[in-house]
């Protein structure tokens, strides 16, 4: 189920770096390098598989930008706000 902003705007503190923007999760992680961005990627990729909730993502050389929504409910829901605290812990 689709969350509402104020709920989503209330929980933000749960997920530590993440915003709310265009009805989405959104979260920059920064690295060293390329290398180091690609690893985190293919970190990320067993546990989106494992939830069946795959993120959208940008790699740049020493970055990696998510953004996460549930396309099946036009927004952020509860499976979004689980895969952010995964994906914090990795880090």
């Amino acid at each position: 189920m689709k969350l509402d902003e104020n709920e989503i705007k209330r929980r933000l503190g749960e997920i530590e770096g993440w915003s709310y923007e265009n009805n989405k999760l959104k979260k920059t992680f920064k690295f060293k390098n390329f290398y180091e961005s690609v690893e985190f990627v293919r970190k990320i990729q067993p546990i989106a598989d494992e939830m069946d909730h795959h993120p959208d993502l940008c790699v740049y050389y020493n970055r990696v930008v998510l953004e996460l929504s549930t396309h099946s409910e036009g927004g952020v829901t509860e499976k979004d706000f689980e895969l952010a605290k995964k994906i914090n812990k990795i880090q």
